[in-house]
């Protein structure tokens, strides 16, 4: 069993030749492997099928500078429209501390450390199911754990 509901499924796929929905699991596997492509650090997921939002998930992933940030942003966006996914919304691309896309019910958060420490959502949305991924290829002390 998944360590997050799956009640709305809001996953489906993008391409019509496609079944109506995807493998939630493997698709948050796969956008995970996409932050640690390029070097994203301290990735977070939060199950959010139990509030009263039209999400089922926030990835969250933090990032070394503005410019690492878009290359995240690039290979998640390349990852979700590889795996037959939309993207239903980005914002903060050009300014590049904290970017945000909507890729068909996961909301992938993109911060860069102070933004991430200032706008908190681990902490706003504290008694959601969590699941901390680990960060591959960076030593425990550069990400501050």
């Amino acid at each position: 069993m998944s360590w997050f509901h799956t009640t709305r499924a809001a996953m489906q796929s993008s391409d019509p030749g496609e079944s109506d929905y995807v493998d939630a699991e493997a698709v948050l596997e796969s956008l995970v492997e996409a932050i640690h492509d390029r070097h994203g650090f301290d990735v977070t997921a939060l199950d959010m099928t139990d509030y009263p939002l039209l999400v089922d998930l926030f990835l969250i992933a933090s990032s070394d500078n503005r410019i690492q940030s878009r290359a995240i942003a690039d290979s998640v966006r390349e990852r979700a429209r590889g795996s037959g996914l939309t993207i239903d919304h980005a914002e903060g691309y050009d300014e590049g501390s904290w970017i945000l896309l909507d890729i068909s019910g996961i909301v992938v958060h993109i911060f860069l450390p102070d933004r991430r420490e200032y706008y908190n959502l681990e902490l706003l949305w504290n008694d959601a199911p969590r699941k901390d991924f680990v960060d591959e290829g960076r030593p425990p002390e550069a990400d501050g754990r």
